[in-house]
């Protein structure tokens, strides 16, 4: 199996340094460069093409903001993992404007630190979108504070099927692909295709995006975001049956719901 690369982008050293322990202990990605400046990241990114760039917003020498703009623009396809003590509003919604996938808070004083790290990236590997659960009321608050829905938000609710609809509702309640396409009983190329539907037609290009712009627009509402606790307990059990038959390996892989995965 081809290893996953990733540089990563860190200038406190301590987190550097442990970032890569984890990621490579995990035997399915490989480090393939580090750098503590900005400028030394983007030049290692132009010269290795990683699958995935984790960068910390605070960098000493250019805004981590500018260099993930910089990355997106050059390398469309790469994934970009925030990994910053950076909580602030501003910052969350600047950081997924300017492209990132997923946003890890590494300032957590929880255990599972280092499964959820693993966890963000892995995400971004199978082009999903992960935000950190302690930074979740964040970002609902920065929705919440937005201006009133768009006038023409109904004329563009009659634009979505009830299908694409309900696939929204689902990804921003946490789940992934495979858990939609078990829920709705169609294959994932079938809720791959909604989404893409849906993306056209908010005017964006990933899931995460997706999911605030619906919110925002009053597509969604913000109780659609826990809509995973309303599905059955017989639903839940075929999903996680599913998980469990699915697992590439014992390390990378999923353990559950533990932040926002759309």
């Amino acid at each position: 199996m081809k290893p996953i690369n990733v540089v990563i982008i860190e200038n406190e050293n301590i987190s550097r340094i442990g970032a890569a322990t984890i990621l490579s202990e995990t035997g399915a990605i490989q480090v393939c460069g580090v750098a503590k400046y900005g400028k030394q990241g983007i030049e290692i990114v132009d010269k290795e093409k990683p699958d995935i760039v984790i960068i910390n917003i605070d960098l000493p020498d250019i805004d981590g903001i500018d260099v993930i703009s910089t990355i997106k623009s050059k390398h469309a396809s790469i994934r970009i993992v925030v990994m910053t003590a950076n909580s602030s509003r501003d910052t969350i919604n600047a950081a997924i404007s300017n492209g990132a996938d997923c946003y890890y808070a590494k300032n957590s004083v929880r255990e599972e630190v280092g499964e959820r790290f693993v966890e963000a990236v892995m995400a971004a590997y199978n082009n999903e979108s992960w935000i950190d659960p302690t930074i979740n009321r964040i970002l609902i608050d920065s929705l919440r504070s937005n201006d009133t829905p768009d006038k023409n938000a109904l004329d563009l609710l009659s634009d979505f099927s009830n299908k694409e609809i309900t696939v929204l509702q689902l990804a921003a309640g946490g789940m992934k692909n495979n858990e939609i396409a078990n829920v709705m009983y169609v294959s994932e190329g079938t809720v791959r295709s909604y989404l893409h539907n849906s993306f056209i037609k908010l005017g964006v290009k990933d899931r995460l995006n997706a999911i605030r712009e619906a919110i925002r627009l009053g597509i969604l509402s913000f109780t659609d975001m826990k809509i995973e606790e309303e599905v059955t307990q017989e639903t839940h059990a075929r999903v996680k049956t599913n998980q469990k038959s699915q697992k590439d390996t014992a390390k990378t892989s999923n353990k559950g719901y533990k932040g926002w995965v759309a």
